[in-house]
């Protein structure tokens, strides 16, 4: 079911035929550079199954995303709460991932946008944040792109990663209704 369309790409929920397109993403070692792991069917079939519940207990969810064009699935965006307790926690975040050969096409960053506009303007959401590496410029650039803002006090350590690990450490990004610009 197609919850929205931007001018490329249309935002649904998930059907099987995604879990192979999905499945491959999540094994690019490009995608996953900033993932502890590479991921696997089982992952990506648990990570849909996930989705589609939050989606039928709250509204929304991480939509799968596809090209209008050829209605290739190119990965996801969307809006989901957290899986971990942190100091900014319960909160809304704002995620994506998309097959590398579709990266610096701007199809990240449109998504995001309308995703963002859904999550403020249907859900009537506060606030909604954004998380990733410190090293993860890509991402770090879209959330400056779609107007969130990043406090270098906000910054955390992953609870779900160990102690050592160096991708634990993350940076924070956040976005209020009230300076939302779209």
């Amino acid at each position: 079911m197609t919850i929205i369309e931007t001018e490329h790409l249309i935002l649904r929920t998930w059907k099987e035929e995604d879990i192979e397109p999905m499945t491959a993403i999540d094994k690019d070692p490009l995608v996953c550079k900033y993932f502890p792991a590479l991921g696997n069917r089982e992952a990506t079939l648990a990570f849909i199954k996930g989705n589609t519940e939050f989606y039928h207990q709250h509204g929304f969810m991480f939509y799968a995303v596809e090209l209008k064009s050829t209605h290739e699935m190119i990965g996801f965006i969307g809006l989901k709460r957290p899986s971990f307790e942190a100091h900014f926690t319960p909160a809304i975040e704002i995620g994506w991932r998309l097959a590398s050969k579709h990266w610096n096409k701007g199809y990240a960053t449109e998504g995001a946008k309308v995703a963002l506009n859904y999550g403020f303007n249907q859900l009537n959401l506060d606030e909604i944040v954004s998380f990733t590496v410190v090293d993860n410029i890509p991402s770090r650039r879209i959330m400056e792109k779609i107007g969130m803002h990043h406090n270098p006090t906000d910054d955390f350590d992953h609870p779900k990663l160990a102690q050592g690990n160096p991708l634990r450490r993350h940076v924070l990004y956040r976005l209020c209704k009230i300076d939302y610009l779209y």
